[in-house]
């Protein structure tokens, strides 16, 4: 009999010992995640991971930790697009840890900064080697039966067409889908208008090319100004270089109707 109880002693230890050790694990897993210190919470569950006293709830944080993981490695990369991709999928997961969740939303800020820094940046730079004097057009044969106003209103409802193409992505896309549309938006008005600008060049008298040269300068520092003060409004915010952008582009389109209109015949 005392066997028994000796055995059934033996028995109860051990087993407040597993419960004991699993409710360690998981308060050194919690502690770790609270101090920001996720490779070590992962190292945690995984040096336990052979032991039975590893439950759901830490099974699915251990889970959570190696998307995780691909989260950070894709920010250390540099992959924008990866950071997002993969934060939002975990975003979706409703029994996400908070500190996770926290540090992922994060992620995702410092990701949408940084590809709208990188498109602001491009587009800086495009619009900075254009100029006021525009670029030549392709070589193209000469209908001498179109006018080069009718060619031109062909070209514009041209554009209006493929800009379309964006339409799902300003309906259903995320901020940094959009703006990457609208610069596309803005060079295809921005290439037509460096045309119809080159074009004129060549068949307006000195003296009105002289003082379109002048207008035209003139316009350039308008539209910058105006996109900047546009964008003021979300300063500091990822909708900022959205708006820089979208206002530059739409002025750029409202500048090819404005040439056409007044200069060509």
């Amino acid at each position: 009999m005392k066997k028994l109880v000796g055995m059934f002693t033996v028995c109860l230890l051990l087993v407040g010992c597993g419960t004991e050790s699993e409710e360690q694990l998981k308060d050194k897993v919690i502690v770790a995640l609270e101090n920001e210190e996720y490779d070590k919470a992962l190292i945690l569950i995984e040096q336990n991971s052979g032991d039975s006293q590893i439950d759901e709830e830490t099974k699915n944080l251990y889970a959570q930790l190696l998307e995780f993981k691909e989260v950070e490695e894709a920010r250390s990369h540099a992959d924008w697009d990866g950071v997002l991709e993969k934060a939002h999928t975990l975003l979706e997961n409703p029994a996400l840890d908070n500190n996770l969740k926290k540090e992922l939303e994060g992620m995702i800020v410092e990701a949408e900064t940084e590809i709208n820094k990188s498109i602001r940046e491009s587009f800086e730079q495009n619009s900075a080697n254009g100029d006021e004097e525009g670029n030549p057009p392709p070589g193209e044969p000469e209908d001498p039966s179109v006018s080069l106003k009718e060619k031109y209103l062909t070209k514009l409802a041209d554009v209006e067409k493929s800009v379309k193409e964006f339409d799902e992505i300003f309906d259903q896309g995320i901020q940094v889908e959009m703006t990457a549309a609208e610069g596309e938006i803005f060079s295809k008005w921005d290439m037509l208008l460096n045309e119809i600008y080159a074009n004129l060049k060549k068949t307006l008298p000195p003296n009105d090319m002289s003082k379109l040269r002048e207008e035209q300068r003139d316009w350039l520092e308008y539209r910058d100004e105006k996109a900047t003060e546009d964008a003021l409004q979300y300063k500091g915010g990822s909708m900022e270089t959205l708006q820089y952008v979208s206002t530059q582009a739409q002025l750029t389109k409202e500048r090819c109707y404005e040439l056409v209109d007044l200069y060509m015949k």
